[in-house]
């Protein structure tokens, strides 16, 4: 038998010196807990609409200006940094080497026949620039582009693919 005798009143043991209270506080402590937290959304903060931005194809004028792309913000905010314009191009080797005009841009080769440009700064509403290869329209071709703004903006009623279409005789842009 034990020494020790609980004390319903008080709610100590005799003789052991440990009160009920801080055998259930030192067993509550003992209990591994878990923790549990609730995931943010993925895109918790509010998305931003840029509105009807533009990506047309136009074919340039032979000999001055090289077929391409133009990109046109829409009439109420800017396209953000980091909106990106994939070219591929198909019928030729090589689509050339692409410049920017009219906004702030950088050009990365990914293959012979593909380019990702990044905005490097905001193109202001209403703004348009254009992407523009040394490719002859004179040859025949066809370049394809699809933009993608960067994550937390959408673009209600915008036109984010273009085209150019070349033949031997005739260019069409869209």
């Amino acid at each position: 038998m034990s020494d020790h005798t609980l004390d319903h009143t008080s709610g100590s043991m005799s003789g052991s010196g440990v009160s009920r209270r801080s055998f259930t506080r030192a067993a509550a402590w003992s209990v591994p807990t878990v923790a549990v937290v609730a995931a943010a959304p993925a895109y918790a903060a509010s998305i931003s609409d840029v509105g009807a931005f533009a990506l047309r194809g136009t074919c340039g004028t032979l000999g001055l200006l090289g077929p391409g792309f133009t990109l046109q913000a829409g009439p109420d905010a800017p396209l953000p940094i980091g909106t990106t314009v994939i070219v591929t191009g198909s019928g030729v080797a090589n689509i050339g080497v692409f410049s920017v005009s009219g906004g702030m841009a950088s050009v990365a080769v990914l293959s012979g026949t593909s380019r990702l440009i990044t905005l490097t700064s905001d193109l202001p509403a209403g703004a348009t620039m254009a992407f523009r290869t040394t490719l002859s329209i004179s040859v025949a071709f066809q370049l394809n582009a699809v933009a993608t703004l960067p994550s937390g903006y959408e673009a209600t009623g915008a036109k984010t693919t273009g085209k150019v279409s070349s033949t031997l005789i005739l260019c069409s842009g869209s």
